[in-house]
Formats: C-alpha cells, sequence, structure tokens
C-alpha cells in the first residue's frame, strides 16, 4: 500500500481476480480505518472494466444521492463542503472517506446514480426534512410543522448536552406517518425522505421497548428492503455488478455475529439466481493499528485498535486473533483454504472465528494501520 499508489502484491491480485468474477463484492470493515478507505477505491478502480458501476455505502438513500451530486459538482471538495453543512451528520464523514466517495463517482458513468445508500437515517433528520419543505401539499402543513418542531427541539438540546447529534429518537414514528397520509402522491425524493424517517424512528423505538436483537433486524430487514428496490429499478439496465462497503456484522455470509441475516446474506442468494456469486472480504486494523472512532459533537478521535472492542468479546475479538503477530506488513488470507478444517466439533474454537471462516472468502489485516482523519 505506498503513499499515492494502486495496491500490489500477491495479495491484491487475489482480492481482483475473485471479485472480477463476482455479481457482488462486499467489504466488511471496521470503520474508521484510512487504509481500509484507500483499498475500496482502489478496488472499484480495477474492478470497473468488468461490469462494477454501483457502491452501496452505509448511509441512507437521499443522503448518499446528494454526496453524489456534490462530488459531480467538485469532486472531493464538494464532498467535505457538504459534510460542512450544520443539519447533516455521520460516522462516515472523515476525510480519507470522502477521498474514497469522490474516486467512486469519478469513475462511474456520469450519466447514472453509482451511489446507492442502504441504510436508515441517524444523525440528518434536520437536512432530511429541510428537503421536504419547499414541496408540502398545503393538507400536510399542520402534520409536517409538528414533524419539523420535534426535530427542531431534539437538535437544540443535543447542542446542550454536546452529545453524538443522534435523530430525534424519542418521537413516535407516527408523527411522520401523519405526514405520509396527508401526503399520498409524493414525488419520488419526498417518498423516499418520509419512508426512511418513518423507519429510522420504528428501529429507534424497537431498540427502547425490545432488544438490541430486535433494532438490529429490523434495520437489516430495512437494507434488505432497499437493496432489492435498487435491483428492481435496475432490471431494464442488465444486471450490475455492486460492490459494497458496510461494518464487517453487516457484510458477511449467513447469519452475522448476533445472528440476523443482514444485507450481505442477501447478495449470494441474488447472485445466484443468475448463475453468479458473491465475494465477501473481511478488512480489519491489526497490530498496531489506528482507528477513528466518535467523539463529542461531530468529532472523532483516534484510538488504539488493540484496545477498542466494539463487540466485547476481549481477548477473543478478531483483529486479535486471525492476525500474525510476526507478520512483517499487511496480510491477506485465504479463508476458504481453512474451510474443510472448521467443521463440527470445534467447541474449544473462538466461535466468530468459524463463522468468520464460512461467512468470508478473505481477509485483509492492516499492519500498523492510520486513523481517518476528520
Amino acid at each position: 500500500m505506498s503513499d499515492g499508489g494502486a495496491p500490489a502484491g500477491r495479495g491484491w491480485d487475489l482480492l481482483v481476480e475473485k471479485a472480477r468474477d463476482a455479481r457482488f463484492t462486499l467489504i466488511g470493515e471496521e470503520h474508521g480505518v484510512a487504509e481500509t478507505a484507500r483499498l475500496s477505491a482502489a478496488l472499484f478502480k480495477a474492478l470497473r472494466g468488468s461490469g462494477y458501476t454501483r457502491m452501496a455505502i452505509e448511509l441512507s438513500p437521499i443522503i448518499a444521492q446528494d454526496i453524489e451530486s456534490a462530488a459531480r459538482r467538485n469532486g472531493v471538495q464538494g464532498i467535505l463542503n457538504f459534510y460542512a453543512a450544520p443539519s447533516t451528520w455521520s460516522p462516515m464523514y472523515l476525510r480519507e472517506e470522502a477521498q474514497f466517495l469522490a474516486s467512486v463517482v469519478s469513475s462511474a458513468p456520469r450519466n447514472e446514480r453509482v451511489l446507492w445508500g442502504l441504510d436508515r437515517e441517524i444523525f440528518s433528520d434536520r437536512y432530511l426534512i429541510s428537503r421536504l419543505e419547499p414541496k408540502v401539499p398545503p393538507r400536510a402543513k399542520e402534520s409536517f410543522a409538528r414533524l419539523k418542531e420535534a426535530s427542531t427541539n431534539a437538535g437544540a438540546l443535543q447542542q446542550q448536552n454536546q452529545g453524538p447529534p443522534f435523530l430525534f429518537s424519542s418521537q413516535d414514528p407516527a408523527i411522520v406517518s401523519a405526514v405520509r397520509a396527508a401526503w399520498p402522491n409524493a414525488d419520488r425524493e419526498s417518498d423516499m425522505i418520509l419512508r426512511t424517517l418513518e423507519e429510522s424512528l420504528a428501529i429507534n423505538a424497537v431498540a427502547q421497548t425490545g432488544t438490541a436483537w430486535d433494532s438490529s433486524e429490523r434495520r437489516a430487514q430495512w437494507m434488505r428492503n432497499a437493496l432489492a428496490e435498487r435491483l428492481r429499478n435496475e432490471r431494464g439496465r442488465g444486471s450490475p455488478k455492486v460492490m459494497m462497503k458496510f461494518g464487517y456484522n453487516h457484510m458477511i455470509r449467513g447469519a452475522n455475529y448476533v445472528n440476523i441475516f443482514d444485507v450481505g446474506a442477501m447478495t449470494d442468494e441474488v447472485a445466484a439466481l443468475s448463475g453468479g456469486r458473491a465475494f465477501h472480504i473481511i478488512v480489519l486494523p491489526g497490530p498496531g493499528s489506528r482507528q477513528a472512532t466518535l467523539g463529542p459533537g461531530r468529532s472523532f478521535v483516534s484510538v488504539s485498535s488493540d484496545e477498542f472492542d466494539e463487540f466485547r468479546a476481549g481477548d477473543q475479538r478478531l483483529t486479535r486473533v486471525l492476525s500474525n503477530t510476526n507478520a512483517t506488513g499487511h496480510e491477506v488470507i485465504d479463508l476458504r483454504a481453512v474451510r474443510p478444517l472448521a467443521m463440527r466439533g470445534l467447541e474449544s474454537w473462538n466461535s466468530d472465528v468459524v463463522r468468520t471462516i464460512h461467512g468470508y472468502d478473505a481477509a485483509v489485516i492492516w499492519k500498523g494501520a492510520h486513523a481517518s482523519s476528520a
């Protein structure tokens, strides 16, 4: 991974070769690592000639669409300007992520949408509501005013507390449903914004009244439905090859690390319908690495990946057990070669490792990776 150059080496060649032959290539990442953004940009560029024209990302649909529009206007700077807007925010608002997205947009067809946002919205409700305001029909004005007030009040409270600018999550999704009911024939963008806000509040409501599994399951179903809708819309253009970049819990084949069939599991079945397959890559920071995590307000902090433990797995976490401590540089592991060993009777094995061996085809482990910059 030379500065400014394309990746190289036997590991890189393996990734490109297997991804070229696949209908979907999935990158499951630990967020906030600069090298992962660079690898993703280089891989999409390398795959363009084999038919890859779409990139699915962990943002909501309209935010992804507007980031793409900003990139087409002014490249990386256009995206950074969009990031700077006070009414939008995301854990993806990092400089290397902006460079990755700008690279994807610049290498894709200019007359087609390349970025597919498949996720809910958890931060940018005020921005999405402002996009609705000029179009609201008279009969929906009253319900829209209540929606806007709830979002504005939540934003003001968040600024006082200096926490991350989360969506007005204490609200009942009915506050959005009322607007949808009074606006039955909304245009495509307005309908998508309303559906995104409604479902995002519903996911949050389930998190407050149910379990973490319940809310994760509902979020996974939203993303799966979003992917299905995108693929249906592409029917007239053949079958575009799609690259996806999400957190590694979402991109795994089969049940994920909390036993949910997430959007990554769906790609193998979709590909199989036309005789294709999906290629799953897990990309993790290894020994001596750092990564960017959420700080107060709209900030990020650099933390040691050796200490960061998102799933609370302790010494059994993947970033520790997959890497070779004696490696002199970055590693690529062909996990398919290990599958004959990872069968039944492995009670003493790390269960996450067994799941990873079957759920991912290859692992990329960074040696001394850098935290993405704010």
